[in-house]
């Protein structure tokens, strides 16, 4: 009888080294590469192939993710800024319990903003320095004698250089408005929102008073 005829054996292939996790040193570039080297073993360039669409579907999953986070902290923070303002409106719309709206001492309704806004930064100190158990100033800003309750008003780059790393988280959680947005928010002008946009997105040397 005839020897049964052996299929031959499987080309040897390298696909083994270019999976997710084997190839995890290497750039895109140097898979491409390995991809054009590679005619002669079609399962290692699938292989390369699928890695390739694996690590875009990856990256797409972490992009959405971030801008998620991102998108989450504006939220949170619009939502901490409109129920402060609630809880301002309800606190001090009274004149029996604030001054600046007491008809008798006439003042202008940018004298009534202004104080108000005062009022709301002598408020928003007392409440940072309790959560920030009194540690309101860096190490610099302890040696040069700075007045935490001016990092409150001032440029933002005083922040950065002043304030303790308590003070910052704590802008960065409970937000930290300036005169120009107070402003736009008490009289909802369109000729302050120019100026309120301004004092939001400026970067350094943003004024507040």
């Amino acid at each position: 009888t005839a020897s049964p005829v052996q299929a031959p054996a499987p080309a040897p292939t390298r696909a083994g080294d270019y999976t997710p996790a084997a190839s995890i040193e290497m750039t895109d570039d140097e898979l491409a590469a390995a991809l054009n080297e590679l005619n002669d073993d079609p399962a290692a360039q699938d292989q390369i192939i699928d890695t390739l669409d694996w690590r875009d579907a990856m990256r797409r999953e972490r992009d959405a993710a971030i801008a998620e986070s991102i998108e989450q902290k504006r939220r949170e923070k619009a939502e901490r800024e409109a129920a402060w303002l609630r809880e301002w409106e309800e606190g001090y719309s009274s004149p029996l319990t604030n001054p600046a709206r007491r008809s008798e001492r006439r003042l202008k309704p940018e004298q009534v903003c202004r104080e108000e806004y005062d009022t709301h930064l002598y408020t928003s100190y007392l409440q940072a320095e309790d959560d920030c158990r009194g540690v309101m100033l860096s190490r610099e800003g302890q040696a040069k004698g700075i007045d935490a309750q001016s990092l409150f008003t001032g440029r933002s780059d005083r922040v950065r250089k002043y304030a303790s790393e308590e003070l910052k988280t704590w802008f960065s959680r409970n937000a930290r408005i300036t005169y120009a947005e107070w402003k736009f928010q008490w009289f909802g002008r369109d000729s302050d929102r120019k100026a309120a946009t301004t004092a939001r997105y400026q970067s350094l040397g943003e004024a507040t008073a």
